[in-house]
């Protein structure tokens, strides 16, 4: 797994993976972030369509963005994530990938 960053400057240290290691709870479902997968429960009771343990292949991060590239490696196989200022994690809407919408985290 390939973790990078892109800091602006010394004053610009954004999100890591270590912030988003644990767990998250959301209105419809859960997510257990480990360094090398995602444990996904949807409150409906239902599998998630990718599984309910997609392999991180890399994290980047940019800012206050991360996106987490997942396996297999192929166009599209990602999401990308927001930390708030107030600790929330922001799901951002997907136009690739899983083609999901805007989903909110906190910690839990």
């Amino acid at each position: 797994m390939v973790i990078t960053a892109a800091p602006v400057g010394p004053a610009a240290a954004g999100p890591t993976l270590d912030d988003l290691i644990g767990r998250w709870c959301g209105d419809t479902s859960q997510y257990v972030f480990k360094k090398t997968e995602l444990d996904v429960t949807l409150l409906s009771g239902q599998t998630p369509k990718h599984g309910p343990v997609p392999k991180i292949l890399k994290v980047e991060t940019k800012g206050d963005k991360i996106q987490v590239y997942w396996q297999p490696d192929q166009p599209g196989n990602s999401t990308s994530f927001k930390l708030s200022s107030d600790k929330q994690l922001i799901q951002q809407s997907q136009t690739e990938g899983d083609k999901g919408p805007k989903r909110v985290f906190k910690r839990c």
